[in-house]
């Protein structure tokens, strides 16, 4: 039985003991299959069973059992909340672990290393290190991503037609 850190409870919701569960950045649970939640309470993971468990825009409101008012809630607050690794999903969209990858394009070779991922607008983008120094911004999706060595740490690229000349000339 293996449990994984998810977030924290960040604060009561309502009297009748609910409490707002806050997820960790890059962690999704399964919240139709979350049976239960593990709370740190001094230094050991105490389970709780879940009676109700639905999203809101800062993370879970979540019912655990035998925890039915406002008081008892109270004492939750900002304790470590852990869930066994059978309730937290893989999320695919964590580019981070692409950081330090070199970038193979396939018509001029190794363009650098990958120095930053940006997730924020629609298209991820990636910041590539020449080993001039200067800045290439590449956009990261399947259109362009030929293939990724996860054992090399590279990721053979064809970028678009002299988008790379252009941050280079």
């Amino acid at each position: 039985m293996e449990t994984q850190e998810i977030g924290y409870i960040s604060k009561t919701h309502g009297l009748k003991g609910h409490i707002i569960l806050r997820l960790n950045e890059y962690v999704q649970i399964d919240e139709e299959a979350i049976k239960s939640v593990f709370l740190d309470m001094n230094g050991s993971q105490v389970p709780y069973f879940l009676t109700e468990c639905r999203p809101t825009n800062t993370g879970y409101i979540v019912k655990l059992e035998n925890i039915d008012t406002i008081d008892t809630s109270k004492k939750m607050i900002g304790k470590k909340a852990f869930a066994l690794t059978d309730f937290i999903l893989e999320d695919e969209s964590n580019y981070n672990e692409f950081i330090g990858y070199s970038i193979i394009d396939t018509k001029l070779g190794n363009i650098g290393n990958i120095s930053e991922i940006d997730e924020k607008t629609d298209n991820v983008i990636v910041k590539v290190i020449h080993p001039s120094g200067k800045e290439i911004i590449l956009p990261f999706n399947d259109d362009f991503i030929v293939e990724i060595d996860d054992d090399l740490k590279t990721i053979e690229f064809n970028a678009p037609e002299g988008l790379v000349e252009m941050y280079l000339s």
